[in-house]
């Protein structure tokens, strides 16, 4: 029989390509697998360079921020951000007042609106792609919309102080409103009610006489009730996630009511004030300076993002009647920034009928 010729060994392996992870290689050249309740990223690698000191900082700054807030709870950190938003809401109007003085009132939403609408253009596309929070979206901006124009021509011919005492009156008509859509209305608030309508007519008896600007306030007090109320139900219904493409829409369904109606007005006048001025790039510059900017730049920012963000984000533990009595202090803080920034003084009857109004509130 013929030999079966032997076969020579074969060479050894080479080791298999190291896991992503940082894993490191035994004595044998083998690599070591990660155990299962370690995370590979938890596996040290010598040629990894390490952390940045500042990254480091961060890191045990952002841990310490969540165990300072985890020992507060949810609800006192919503409440405490409406009573932010309050403050800033009443000083938007005494900003609103002494800008206008300076600048178109429909001019100044087209640019205080575009303002804050700018960082939100990259969520729009988040937003087309889902369209319930487009449509919700849409249905908010229309709310603010007209609420903060409302509020803008009003405060033409109305006084700060009283346009803030007008716009607490969401405390009553909040309830009012969730009553209609179904919710028992207790006794104290149509006690509330009633305090508050003498408080209003004592209010219109005060300072200047009513005008037609109160009558648009009072229409801006129920767009914003309206709105208060929509935004809870909405902000209950929807992954936290979605929140910046909610306000996003909101902002820009405002920026453009507003830029419309400027661009209507400037067309039924034919020749807007200034138009005569904007015949060469350097007198629009010079225009354009005038401009009331740091107003501009406190209501886009401050008192229309921040505060359409804090509210939505807020309403998710705070009922929206428990959110109208909390932004009854409003007036409070409204006259005192319109006696501060504009000089704007009551009489005793006036602070008569604040107080019937401030009451409602504890009421309610």
């Amino acid at each position: 029989m013929a030999s079966i010729p032997s076969r020579s060994p074969s060479p050894p392996l080479p080791p298999p390509p190291p896991p992503r992870g940082g894993a490191l290689a035994d004595e044998s050249g083998r690599w070591k697998s990660v155990p299962p309740g370690m995370r590979e990223s938890a596996a040290p690698d010598p040629d990894e360079p390490p952390a940045a000191p500042c990254t480091t900082a961060r890191r045990r700054a952002r841990a310490a921020w969540r165990k300072v807030a985890s020992l507060v709870p949810r609800k006192a950190r919503s409440v405490v951000l409406l009573n932010l938003v309050t403050i800033v809401f009443a000083s938007n109007i005494s900003v609103v007042k002494e800008a206008e003085t300076m600048l178109d009132p429909d001019l100044f939403n087209v640019l205080r609106f575009t303002i804050s609408a700018i960082p939100f253009v990259p969520l729009l596309l988040k937003a087309l792609n889902d369209v319930q929070v487009f449509i919700r979206g849409v249905e908010l901006g229309i709310w603010v919309a007209i609420g903060y124009l409302a509020q803008a021509i009003g405060l033409v011919t109305a006084d700060a102080g009283r346009t803030a005492f007008i716009s607490s009156l969401t405390v009553i008509i909040v309830p009012f409103l969730d009553g209609i859509l179904g919710a028992e209305i207790p006794a104290y608030t149509w006690i509330g009610a009633l305090l508050s309508l003498i408080g209003v007519g004592i209010l219109e008896l005060s300072g200047s006489p009513p005008c037609v600007g109160d009558l648009l306030n009072l229409l801006s007090a129920f767009c914003f009730a309206t709105h208060m109320l929509r935004t809870e139900h909405i902000s209950r219904n929807m992954k936290k996630e979605n929140f910046p493409a909610l306000v996003g829409c909101q902002v820009l369904v405002v920026a453009f009511v507003s830029a419309v109606s400027f661009f209507i007005k400037c067309f039924t006048k034919n020749v807007h004030q200034w138009t005569s001025q904007l015949q060469s790039p350097m007198k629009l510059f010079g225009v354009m300076i005038q401009f009331p900017w740091m107003s501009i730049l406190y209501t886009g920012i401050f008192s229309t993002t921040f505060c359409l963000w804090a509210e939505v984000a807020a309403m998710r533990d705070v009922s929206a009647t428990e959110t109208a009595i909390i932004y009854g202090l409003e007036p409070v803080w409204g006259a005192a920034f319109a006696w501060a920034m504009l000089g704007e003084r009551w009489g005793m009857t006036g602070f008569v009928g604040a107080t019937f109004i401030i009451d409602t509130g504890i009421i309610s």
